[in-house]
């Protein structure tokens, strides 16, 4: 895919996000009686995915444009990549949830996302994947608000009392 593609299907996304969050999630999910908590989380999880690939597609776009002369040496297999594996892993963090909790599965979902979009540092993809499962988790938990739990979450219940 060219940059302008990847804009496009960025805008996309982004819009299907603004649409769940100000159109069906208060009409479909809190208009039926169920918490609209898990539905947001998920979106938001969506939105600020959309916005770093929106972010990957303006750095590409001003790339293509310094060397509008060379042709992109990647074949149309490769640029299928991104997207597919992340619809992939998308779908299996949302099905291990169930299973492993939140804090395990959204753990192991930061660690291949930030892989698949090109993290090179160890470091940070472990520091991120570590604290914001944490930070969300405590967020929720003053909420009062259920995230899915697994083991993880029985040790931090256990700990605190």
């Amino acid at each position: 895919m060219n940059a302008r593609s990847e804009l496009s299907i960025a805008g996309v996304l982004i819009a299907f996000s603004l649409l769940n969050y100000f159109y069906l999630i208060p009409t479909q999910v809190v208009a039926e009686g169920s918490s609209p908590v898990y539905p947001a989380l998920i979106n938001t999880m969506l939105l600020c995915f959309s916005l770093a690939y929106l972010g990957e597609g303006i750095r590409a776009w001003r790339k293509e444009r310094r060397e509008h002369n060379e042709a992109r040496p990647a074949g149309a297999h490769k640029d299928m990549f991104r997207p597919l594996a992340m619809l992939v892993v998308t779908g299996a963090w949302v099905l291990s949830m169930e299973h492993l909790g939140f804090i395990i599965s959204t753990f192991g979902f930061l660690i291949i996302a930030s892989r698949i979009f090109g993290s090179k540092s160890w470091t940070k993809t472990l520091g991120l994947s570590v604290a914001m499962p944490l930070i969300i988790s405590f967020i929720f938990r003053g909420l009062n608000a259920l995230l899915p739990e697994g083991p993880a979450e029985e040790l931090i219940n256990w700990i605190l009392g």
